[in-house]
């Protein structure tokens, strides 16, 4: 045992206080009691801590943090085509709505750029085309000679720049489209046919579809004409004399092929790109025919690919499993 004694004096009086401790009780409360069982609490706490907050913080911060995983959402999903969007400024917490408004502004002053960029596009390409014609008709009054053929292949080719510039800009502005039910194989044979004479000229034949069953898919119609004959002109232009372009039909794609020398694996990701032409090309095209196919196959929410077909290119326009239109047109 260990002893102690005090003198306190209060109100005139001593008073004795005595103190005794047992070394062996402190052993057994701190050493053989209290040590073991305060580490298990300590345990068994933090496990319930773990077991009971720990969802309760992770559900918080899931229901706090929604309205920043919406606006992060909403930013990945703006494009060129949809610029008209914006990052929705609903329940956002206060800490970042500057930060969305400032976004916004800016998606506002890039959406105003883009329009003035096509709009000048369209225009200059729209403005182009009447003194193009008026120079073709001077040329064509002159007298026959090789000057003349020179600037009358020179005019052709201008014009057909300007076309599709004018062509690229168009297909750029979804508010163009007009949707309908188009019957393919139709829009196939309307296409091949606005092509016949060039494909006389260079000794190449179309081989279609059979017409039996009609398969029609919601587009516009202009813009599929436009682009079925790009498809169909680049199969054209690089298929050799005497082969064909096959043209298949089915209820969710289109399928172009020709038997010309093909794309080098490492140049395929050029093919859809802007002013990009092909080494073996028979024209000086404007290299703008695959990037306008491109534009509105992605604003008709198509997919369009290429790929080798050894020999040739393999060009298919595919759309999602959906109903479509059978015999109704």
């Amino acid at each position: 045992m260990v002893a102690a004694t005090e003198t306190v004096e209060r109100d005139g009086r001593l008073w004795h206080v005595q103190f005794a401790v047992s070394r062996r009780f402190l052993h057994l409360v701190y050493e053989a009691f209290a040590l073991p069982f305060m580490g298990a609490g300590v345990a068994l706490f933090s496990l319930v801590l773990l077991l009971v907050f720990g969802p309760c913080v992770y559900f918080t911060l899931r229901y706090s943090l929604k309205p920043v995983r919406g606006i992060s959402d909403a930013a990945a999903g703006i494009s060129p085509r949809s610029l008209h969007a914006r990052l929705p400024t609903q329940n956002v917490p206060k800490e970042i709505a500057p930060l969305v408004d400032s976004f916004n502004r800016v998606l506002e002053r890039v959406e105003q750029g883009y329009r003035v960029q096509q709009e000048f596009l369209a225009t200059a390409a729209h403005e182009l085309k009447t003194p193009i014609a008026l120079i073709r008709a001077q040329v064509e009054l002159s007298p026959p000679s090789a000057q003349r053929e020179a600037l009358l292949g020179d005019v052709e080719h201008m014009s057909r720049h300007v076309q599709q510039l004018l062509h690229l800009a168009e297909a750029s502005e979804l508010q163009n489209y007009r949707p309908t039910a188009v019957a393919m194989r139709e829009a196939v044979y309307q296409a091949a046919s606005f092509l016949q004479r060039m494909a006389d000229a260079a000794d190449v034949r179309f081989e279609l579809p059979e017409q039996d069953a009609e398969v029609a898919w919601m587009a516009d119609r202009g813009a599929l004409f436009t682009l079925l004959k790009n498809l169909l002109e680049n199969a054209l232009q690089h298929t050799p004399p005497g082969t064909l372009v096959r043209v298949e039909v089915d209820a969710n794609s289109v399928t172009i092929r020709d038997w010309g020398p093909g794309i080098p694996q490492d140049q395929m990701g050029n093919i859809f790109a802007r002013f990009w032409r092909g080494p073996h090309r028979r024209d000086q095209g404007a290299g703008l025919g695959m990037a306008i196919c491109q534009e509105i196959a992605q604003a008709h929410g198509w997919t369009l690919t290429a790929s080798e077909a050894h020999p040739g290119l393999r060009v298919v326009l595919a759309r999602s499993a959906a109903p479509v239109v059978k015999g109704a047109i």
